[in-house]
């Protein structure tokens, strides 16, 4: 069984200092991954194992960058791997895993709505939570102002 230690020397042995790995437990492994890299590195880690899959994706704004993290379980290893990509505001952009993994299509246009991130190389990049008529705002940003947001188009909102 590989435990998150080994795990974590084997990418950074095949990646330096492009990776920067943080075994929290035996059972845990975060990765932060510049997003040229993110690709090379999931297909690393699927191709060592092959139960290696998206458990769910989460995206969080640090002020001057947007945090985008894919947690994956490997099936039989009880290990969980977080891929952590920074992408820089104000446009933030990473390579989207949807084309790879369907299970990211929708979650990866749910952040897209909510935070702005685009993820390039999606099939499918429309709105999901967003009608497309709402404007393009990103609540979930630190810079979104839901008082002046109400201010300027809550009389055209129907709730």
């Amino acid at each position: 069984m590989t435990t998150a230690s080994e795990l974590a020397t084997e990418l950074q042995r095949i990646f330096g200092d492009a990776v920067d790995c943080v075994a929290r437990s035996p059972r845990r492994l975060y990765v932060g991954v510049p997003p040229e890299r993110l690709l090379e590195v999931f297909e690393q880690l699927r191709a060592w194992h092959p139960g290696f899959r998206l458990a769910t994706s989460t995206v969080l704004d640090l002020r001057e960058e947007i945090g985008v993290f894919h947690h994956f379980a490997i099936n039989g290893e009880s290990l969980v791997v977080t891929l952590k990509v920074m992408a820089r505001k104000p446009d933030p952009s990473v390579p989207s895993l949807a084309p790879r993994i369907p299970a990211a299509n929708w979650i990866e246009r749910e952040m897209h709505d909510l935070t702005g991130v685009r993820f390039v190389g999606h099939p499918d990049p429309r709105r999901l939570v967003k009608a497309a008529a709402f404007p393009d705002v990103h609540p979930l940003r630190r810079d979104f102002d839901p008082v002046a947001f109400k201010e300027e188009i809550g009389e055209h909102l129907d709730y």
